[in-house]
């Protein structure tokens, strides 16, 4: 039988891959932020997707909180919207 056969049809995402070592595939985090202007520098809050709390970066990419918590902060896409609004 091939895996056709065996899922019921509109459930192919049932099966998950696994990587060699046994290891769960991973999810990423994404966390949307806020600008903060300050006096000095200007500075971006996100609300942590793990513990909920407000953290402070000074950049936008791939971050580790001080939670512990490992997540990706980035503005959402502007795609979709029309005539710039």
């Amino acid at each position: 039988m091939n895996q056709d056969a065996e899922t019921p049809r509109g459930l192919g995402g049932a099966f998950q891959e696994f990587s060699a070592t046994g290891a769960r595939p991973t999810v990423a985090l994404v966390a949307r932020p806020v600008t903060v202007a300050t006096a000095g520098r200007l500075e971006f809050a996100a609300r942590c997707p793990q513990c909920r709390n407000w953290h402070r970066h000074v950049s936008l990419g791939r971050k580790a909180a001080p939670c512990g918590a490992r997540y990706l902060l980035e503005f959402k896409s502007r795609r979709g919207r029309r005539d710039g609004q």
